[in-house]
C-alpha cells in the first residue's frame, strides 16, 4: 500500500547559482508536490535569497506579500459571513 508521502512531498529546493564579482546568490524555494497516477501539480513560492561573499554565507528571507494579502482577504471575508450570519439569527429571534 502506498503511503502519504509518495503522493505529496513539501520541500526547500536551492536554484542555480548567480555569480557575481563580489558575491554568490542562490534562490531558495519551498516546493509543495502533489503526484497522480497521470499527471501531477507542483506550486513552489520564494523564501530566501542565499548570498555568500567569501565563507560567509547569509540567508535573505523573502516576505510574499501576495500570500499575505490572499490569506487576509480570505479570513476577512469568513470573518464577515460568520458575523453576518450571527447578526441575522438574532434578528430572527427578536421577531
Amino acid at each position: 500500500m502506498a503511503n502519504f508521502t509518495d503522493f505529496v512531498q513539501l520541500k526547500t529546493v536551492q536554484g542555480t547559482a548567480v555569480q557575481t564579482p563580489h558575491h554568490t546568490l542562490i534562490p531558495e524555494s519551498q516546493a509543495l508536490i502533489i503526484k497522480f497516477p497521470y499527471g501531477g501539480f507542483v506550486w513552489q513560492r520564494p523564501t530566501a535569497v542565499l548570498v555568500q561573499q567569501g565563507e560567509q554565507t547569509r540567508r535573505y528571507p523573502i516576505t510574499d506579500v501576495t500570500r499575505l494579502a490572499t490569506w487576509s482577504v480570505l479570513a476577512a471575508s469568513l470573518l464577515v459571513t460568520l458575523l453576518l450570519r450571527l447578526l441575522s439569527r438574532s434578528q430572527e429571534q427578536v421577531s
